[in-house]
């Protein structure tokens, strides 16, 4: 009667119970950039996830979609209109008139004054943009990268840079940017020819709006050089290949790591205790 002690209930005792990959040798492996970042940090967390085990998107999570979206429709007209832009959308939150609809409120406001000295910080550096939200698809061998932009840049040379929005409380280190995977993948789609605007690419960059940026717009800016800069330029080819045969595959490691204290799915992990019984 104790909970845990009954062997039957014990994972490690279990035959696996499919031991296909996920995706059949010879077929494409379809790879979003962003979930490359998750996949490395760790491979069974992003496979619950993406199956369904993150659960709907509430809190923070909405806040930054809501204001990424309104960034797209407006960011290049000043804050005036993205501040009415989000006045538009803000009751979808359904935070109310209370405290907590207020802080969010500044938060947002927060984020749009930041993508706004962005905005004039890019023009300033020779940056126009190109579009934003604009949707991509190409093929590396059998890997299908495919998904959205936030923006889309081009300078005076017609070289194309991919700017990401980044919302959030938490960045990667600075030595980090150099070898970031969604960065590194959206270079890869750049020079597979995703954009019909060029393949020649110029960088990407992650773009702090959230509690992780600083009042100097320029440190919260994040640039990634081109691959053809780096000392190792096929890196992001090959980190891309590998990770998506393995996104393929059959066997996925469970990482233990700071995620794992916010990890959703923790309950269904083998590298946590809570997840170690079948009930």
């Amino acid at each position: 009667g104790i909970r845990g002690a009954d062997p039957a209930s014990w994972w490690a005792l279990r035959e696996v119970t499919d031991d296909r990959p996920r995706v059949a040798p010879g077929k494409p492996i379809r790879v979003s950039p962003s979930a490359l970042v998750g996949f490395e940090r760790c491979q069974v967390r992003w496979l619950l996830t993406s199956c369904g085990g993150q659960g709907p998107g509430i809190g923070s999570a909405a806040l930054g979609t809501l204001v990424h979206e309104v960034l797209s429709e407006s960011a290049d007209e000043g804050v005036a209109a993205m501040a009415a832009r989000l006045d538009s959308v803000w009751g979808r939150l359904g935070l109310g008139s209370g405290w907590i609809g207020r802080a969010k409120r500044a938060e947002a406001n927060a984020m749009l004054r930041q993508a706004a000295s962005y905005v004039d910080y890019a023009r300033a550096g020779g940056w126009r943009r190109l579009g934003a939200e604009v949707q991509f698809r190409a093929m590396v061998g059998r890997v299908d990268i495919s998904g959205v932009v936030d923006r889309l840049e081009t300078n005076a040379e017609g070289h194309l840079r991919i700017i990401d929005y980044k919302t959030g409380s938490a960045k990667p280190k600075q030595a980090e940017v150099a070898r970031h995977p969604q960065l590194g993948a959206y270079q890869v789609a750049i020079a597979a020819g995703a954009f019909p605007e060029g393949s020649t690419g110029a960088g990407a960059a992650l773009v702090q709006l959230g509690k992780a940026s600083t009042k100097n717009i320029a440190s919260s800016v994040q640039i990634q050089g081109p691959l053809t800069q780096d000392p190792d330029p096929h890196w992001a080819q090959d980190m891309v290949v590998d990770s998506a045969e393995a996104m393929g595959g059959s066997r996925f490691v469970a990482l233990v790591g700071e995620g794992c204290r916010t990890c959703p799915v923790a309950s269904s992990c083998p590298a946590r205790p809570e997840g170690g019984m079948l009930a």
